[in-house]
C-alpha cells in the first residue's frame, strides 16, 4: 500500500508506529480523509549502549510523506516513551502539540536542547478540554499514573467514540490529583463506544494495583529507622513520589538534595507548577551534606536503571565528588527495572553492597508501585467502557496476548477484539475493523547529542569489530616504482593480547609482502585491487593462524 494513500472513504485509519509489542516508543496515528493526528510521539532506550547507540525512535516516514495532513500532536502525558522523539518529529513534519501543562513543560525544555522551542507551536489544555480538529474532537480524561498530569483521550470521530486509555491506573488515593474518576468512562460506555485501546502493561498481574499511600508509609518508617546516608533512586518525572520524600523529610526533620541534572530540572519545572510544597524548607546542595549531617540527609537520584554515568552509577562506582557510600547507608530502589535493564541494574546494586550500602528493592521490600492497571483494573475498563472492537496497546506480545483474553471475557466478540503489531494500518468503518496492510517498521537507531541516525550497516561493522578485533595494515611506497619505502606495520585492537603478536604479526608482515608480489605480476595482465587483496589474505591469515576473521583496513599510500 503506497504510504501516501490516504483512507478508504467514510473509514477510520489507525496506525501504530511504536508501542505495540515492547515497551516504549508509543507513537499512534489517527487518520480520517484528508486529516490524521498524533497521539505521543516517544522514544525507547536501547539495550545496545556498548554499540554507541542511545535510543531508538520510530520510523516516521509515514509522517514525513503526509506532513501537509498533520493536524496536531496530542500528548497523553509526559514520560519519555510518550514524548522523547518528538524533537525530530518538530526537525522533519511540524504541527502544534497539545498537552497538559507538565508535560508541555517537559516537552518545551527538551526542544530548547534543540533550538526548536520557539520553533513550536504549544496548545495547553486541561482535563475535560475539548481539542476540535476538522474530523476529529479530542477530550482528555485524568487518569492516574506515575507522573502528575497523566489523560486519556476520548477522541470523536465521524464514526463513533475511541477511548485511548494512555498509561493509567485506579488509585484509590494518589500523592497529587484525585482518584480517578470512573464516571466519564461509565457514561462513554453507555453512550456507545467505537473503540477501546488499553495499556496492557501489567495484565499478567491479578486484581489491583497498590497505591502510592502504601509508598508514604514505607518511606517514612525507613527514613525513622536509618543511621546513615539514605539514597532513593527514582524516575525524575516522578513528582508524586518526589513529593512523598519532600514531605516527609519536613515532618522528621530531614534535608534533602538533588542528584542528577534531570531530577533538579523535573523538580524545577514541577515546582513552578505548584507541586513540591515546601520544597525550599528542606532542600539543601549535595555538597551540604555532610555540613547536615549524613543521617539527617536524603538523596534523590536519577540512575534507578543503571544508565551510564547517571548520579546513583556514579556513586556506584565510587567516582561522584559529593556523595560517597559508607558502611550503613541505606540506598532504595524505587523503581520497576524495565525489560533489558536488569543486568546493568544488578551490576550497579552489586558495587552498592560492596561499598557498605544496605540496598532495597523488588521483590525484596515494597518500596515502589507500579503506575500501570493490574488486570482486574483492566477488567473494569473493559465493563465501564463496554466497546464494540478492542485493541490492546502499551505491552510485549504476551501482555497484548493476554488483554485481548480479557476482553473476550468481558463481552467483546471474538471478531472484534483485534492484535496489530508496529506498521500495520488498521481500518474500520464502524461495523467491522481489519488489518488492511503493513508498513515495514524500520527503527530509527540513534546516538550522540546531535541525534545522528545509526544505520544497521554501521551497527554491523560495529558488532563485527567488537566479536572479532580489528587490524591495521599500513605501507608506504613509492608512487613511480611502487617500491615499498615503509611497512608493511600491522596494529590491531581487540585481537589478542600484546604478549602474543610478534611472531603473529612478523608472519602477517611476510604475508603482506607476498600479497604485493603477486599483485605486481597480475598487473601486468588486468588492473588489481591491492587494498582489497591486502584485505582478503590477511583475514584469512588470521582465520588459519587463531581462528578468527577480524576487521582488516589496509591503508596504502603512495608517495
Amino acid at each position: 500500500m503506497p504510504l501516501s494513500q490516504a483512507p478508504a472513504k467514510k473509514a477510520l485509519r489507525i496506525i501504530p508506529l511504536g508501542g505495540l509489542g515492547e515497551i516504549g516508543l508509543n507513537c499512534m496515528v489517527f487518520e480520517y480523509a484528508d486529516e490524521l493526528i498524533v497521539v505521543d510521539c516517544g522514544v525507547m532506550f536501547s539495550d545496545l549502549q556498548m554499540l554507541g547507540v542511545d535510543f531508538v525512535i520510530p520510523d516516521m516516514t509515514y509522517l514525513r510523506e503526509n506532513k501537509d495532513r498533520i493536524a496536531g500532536y496530542v500528548i497523553t502525558h509526559g514520560h519519555e516513551d510518550h514524548i522523547g522523539a518528538l524533537p525530530f518529529a518538530m526537525k522533519a513534519h511540524p504541527a502544534p502539540i497539545y498537552s497538559t501543562r507538565f508535560a508541555h513543560k517537559l516537552i518545551e525544555a527538551k526542544l530548547a536542547e534543540h533550538g526548536l522551542d520557539r520553533k513550536t507551536e504549544f496548545r495547553v489544555f486541561a482535563p475535560g478540554d475539548t481539542i476540535r480538529f476538522r474530523h476529529f474532537s479530542v477530550t482528555p480524561v485524568p487518569v492516574n499514573h506515575s507522573i502528575v498530569e497523566s489523560m486519556a483521550l476520548f477522541i470523536d470521530t465521524p464514526l463513533g467514540k475511541v477511548v485511548f486509555t494512555g498509561d493509567f491506573k485506579m488509585d484509590a488515593s494518589p500523592h497529587y490529583g484525585n482518584p480517578m474518576d470512573p464516571k466519564p468512562f461509565q457514561k462513554a460506555g453507555n453512550d456507545g463506544v467505537l473503540l477501546l485501546m488499553s495499556d496492557s502493561t501489567n495484565v499478567e498481574r491479578d486484581g489491583h494495583s497498590l497505591s502510592e499511600k502504601r509508598i508514604y508509609h514505607k518511606f517514612e518508617q525507613l527514613f525513622t529507622e536509618t543511621q546513615g546516608l539514605t539514597v532513593i533512586a527514582v524516575f525524575a518525572s516522578n513528582v508524586g513520589r518526589i513529593g512523598q520524600v519532600v514531605e516527609i523529610a519536613r515532618k522528621l526533620g530531614r534535608k534533602v538534595a538533588f542528584m542528577g541534572r534531570s531530577m533538579e530540572q523535573n523538580a524545577r519545572l514541577a515546582r513552578e507548577l505548584g507541586y513540591l510544597d515546601g520544597l525550599e524548607e528542606v532542600l539543601i546542595g549535595v555538597d551540604d551534606i555532610e555540613k547536615h549531617g549524613r543521617d539527617r540527609c536524603i538523596v534523590l537520584s536519577t540512575g534507578s536503571q543503571g544508565e551510564y554515568r547517571s548520579g546513583l552509577m556514579r556513586v556506584a562506582n565510587n567516582e561522584h565528588r559529593a556523595v560517597k557510600i559508607r558502611e550503613g547507608d541505606l540506598v532504595v530502589m524505587s523503581s520497576k527495572f524495565i525489560p533489558g535493564n536488569e543486568k546493568a541494574i544488578g551490576r550497579m546494586i552489586n558495587d552498592l553492597f560492596r561499598l557498605g550500602a544496605e540496598v532495597l528493592y523488588e521483590p525484596l521490600a515494597d518500596i515502589h508501585v507500579s503506575g500501570h492497571a493490574n488486570a482486574g483494573e483492566l477488567r473494569a475498563m473493559l465493563k465501564m467502557t463496554k466497546p464494540r472492537f478492542f485493541v490492546p496497546v502499551h505491552g510485549e506480545y504476551r501482555h497484548l496476548v493476554h488483554h485481548k483474553k480479557l476482553a473476550l471475557g468481558a463481552n467483546v466478540a471474538k471478531g472484534n477484539a483485534v492484535i496489530a503489531a508496529n506498521g500495520d494500518i488498521l481500518e474500520t468503518d464502524g461495523k467491522s475493523m481489519a488489518i488492511v496492510g503493513h508498513m515495514e517498521e524500520n527503527r530509527v537507531l540513534i546516538e550522540g547529542e546531535g541525534g545522528k541516525d545509526v544505520s544497521k550497516v554501521i551497527l554491523k561493522d560495529r558488532r563485527k569489530v567488537a566479536e572479532t578485533g580489528i587490524v591495521f595494515s599500513v605501507l608506504i611506497r613509492n608512487r613511480v616504482s611502487g617500491k615499498v619505502m615503509a611497512g608493511p606495520d600491522i596494529i590491531s585492537r581487540g585481537l589478542l593480547e600484546e604478549t602474543l603478536m610478534g611472531d603473529l604479526f612478523d608472519k602477517a608482515k611476510e604475508t603482506v609482502m607476498a600479497i604485493l608480489d603477486d599483485c605486481d605480476a597480475i598487473a601486468r595482465e588486468r588492473e588489481v585491487n591491492v587494498q582489497e587483496e591486502i584485505r582478503v589474505g590477511l583475514r584469512r591469515f588470521f582465520q588459519a593462524r587463531i581462528g578468527k576473521k577480524p576487521v582488516v583496513v589496509p591503508v596504502l599510500i603512495d608517495v
